[in-house]
């Protein structure tokens, strides 16, 4: 083989490693789980003694399903090896010690990293971490674009933390619906300049970073009634006006079907009715391997969220349309179906009524319970935390039903007929107040009440041990109880 011969083949292995990671690869499920693998380098006192990572499913039950937290220990020699039944290609978020950062797996593939911690106190995180393995330098362009701030998700997620505090319209040249807009189309263009002026960046994670820009600048267009105090939008016209002109604005949006996109498949984290609800010229196309992981969440939304299990067409459905997904969804369908069978053979939820003349809200409640310990649930139907927190205790509930009593309290904020419908499999006793009823509980109640849900637990002599809002996690709620019941 001569020289020239030589140089030719190397030329094209140099071309075509450079092509393998020019695009994504395909959004994919599998069974196999992700592994993801790796070496922390550094002096003893450096090394943490665990690798912590977060990722979530693409397909959930809309209970909460989709969180998933694993760990693996770190050996002597700082390696470690971290299986993720992730089911889809997804991001993780990793924890080293105070380190963190995000990089993407595939399901039944490796993806390795190296961490240099001496490195990392001195040149910076891109530097101090090495991937390699699938999605090797995709994964390094995503750490170093987030380190170097142009990075679409993170610049987002800033502008909506200034929607949620009230503080994005003071920061707009123009208060005002045009104002608003410039100020997202102009954040468009400078993020896609930013993406296209740093040649650092390789051509995968570049084409990935325009999709989220144009995923992101969509996703914000809804909101921008919430955002802005809009002059001469007073009256019912005006606002349909205003409308008509926000859903031509999604129009030109859609024109080219950016669900069309594979790479969108990696940051659709909401579904596309965000969007469908607004755009009506014609249907979303789905990308066809998303579409089965769309259709799943949905099937699963009505088992888990709504509580209704599949038909008999349902289940030939999910058998034709989903046959990568089919046995997820199927067992957890037999899994909700054993779950409420149980709720109700054991006539463990009752609905509860309070006298029209009561004065005293919470004695009234806690009367038929003297004697022994109750946990107060605040909550209503459209809270995603609190009926999260009912799929969690349940099993809990199941066990302390002999030790402690129940009680959930919704109000007429929630819909009558969606409270009728998920009540029958949540254990405990149930009361529906009127908002006079629920305005005077919240007044005998020594903790923040403005939001959902709210828990009172009640010592078995009717004294408050302890009120709380919000929902963490089972454990901590287990804390708490078994302080009451000791």
């Amino acid at each position: 083989m001569n020289k020239k011969t030589i140089i030719t083949i190397l030329i094209a292995l140099v071309a075509m490693a450079g092509q393998a990671q020019k695009h994504l690869p395909a959004f994919q499920y599998s069974k196999e789980p992700a592994v993801l693998s790796g070496q922390i380098i550094g002096n003893n006192q450096q090394i943490t003694e665990s690798v912590h990572v977060r990722y979530s499913l693409k397909y959930t039950s809309g209970m909460g399903d989709a969180l998933r937290q694993t760990s693996a220990a770190v050996d002597a020699d700082g390696r470690f090896t971290l299986s993720l039944p992730t089911g889809t290609t997804v991001d993780c978020h990793v924890a080293v010690g105070e380190c963190r950062f995000i990089c993407y797996v595939v399901p039944g593939q490796t993806v390795t990293f190296t961490l240099d911690l001496n490195k990392l106190e001195t040149q910076g995180l891109a530097n101090a971490l090495t991937f390699s393995g699938q999605l090797s330098d995709f994964n390094h362009d995503l750490v170093y674009a987030t380190e170097q701030g142009i990075d679409p998700e993170t610049i987002y997620r800033d502008i909506e933390a200034k929607r949620n505090m009230g503080q994005l319209a003071n920061e707009l040249p123009e208060k005002s619906e045009q104002g608003y807009f410039h100020y997202l189309d102009s954040t468009y263009q400078r993020v896609n300049e930013l993406i296209d002026n740093d040649r650092e960046i390789g051509q995968a994670y570049r084409e990935f970073a325009k999709a989220v820009n144009r995923y992101e600048w969509g996703a914000m267009m809804p909101f921008c009634g919430q955002s802005i105090q809009y002059a001469g939008i007073d009256t019912d016209e005006a606002y349909d006006a205003f409308e008509a002109r926000l859903k031509q604005r999604l129009e030109v949006y859609m024109k080219d079907d950016p669900w069309a996109n594979p790479v969108l498949c990696y940051v659709m984290w909401s579904m596309p009715e965000t969007f469908v609800d607004s755009y009506v010229s014609h249907p979303v196309k789905l990308p066809t391997d998303y579409q089965q992981c769309h259709l799943a969440s949905k099937f699963l939304e009505q088992m888990g969220a709504q509580r209704f299990l599949l038909t008999e067409v349902q289940k030939d459905s999910v058998l034709t349309f989903l046959p990568e997904l089919a046995q997820d969804v199927l067992d957890y369908n037999e899994r909700m179906e054993r779950e409420l069978s149980f709720v109700s053979e054991q006539g463990m939820s009752r609905v509860c009524t309070l006298p029209d003349n009561a004065d005293d809200i919470l004695a009234t409640i806690l009367k038929p319970y003297n004697g022994k310990p109750v946990l107060l649930d605040l909550w209503e139907t459209t809270c995603g935390p609190c009926r999260l927190a009912f799929k969690d205790m349940h099993d809990k509930k199941k066990d302390l039903a002999d030790r402690i009593h129940f009680v959930n309290i919704a109000s007429e904020n929630s819909d009558l007929a969606t409270w009728q419908r998920l009540i029958p499999n949540y254990i405990g006793d149930h009361y529906r107040l009127t908002k006079q009823q629920l305005q005077s509980l919240h007044s005998q109640l020594p903790c923040n009440t403005s939001g959902v849900p709210i828990w009172v637990l009640i010592n078995a002599d009717g004294t408050i041990h302890h009120a709380f809002t919000g929902w963490r996690n089972v454990d901590d709620m287990m804390k708490e109880i078994n302080q009451v019941l000791q």
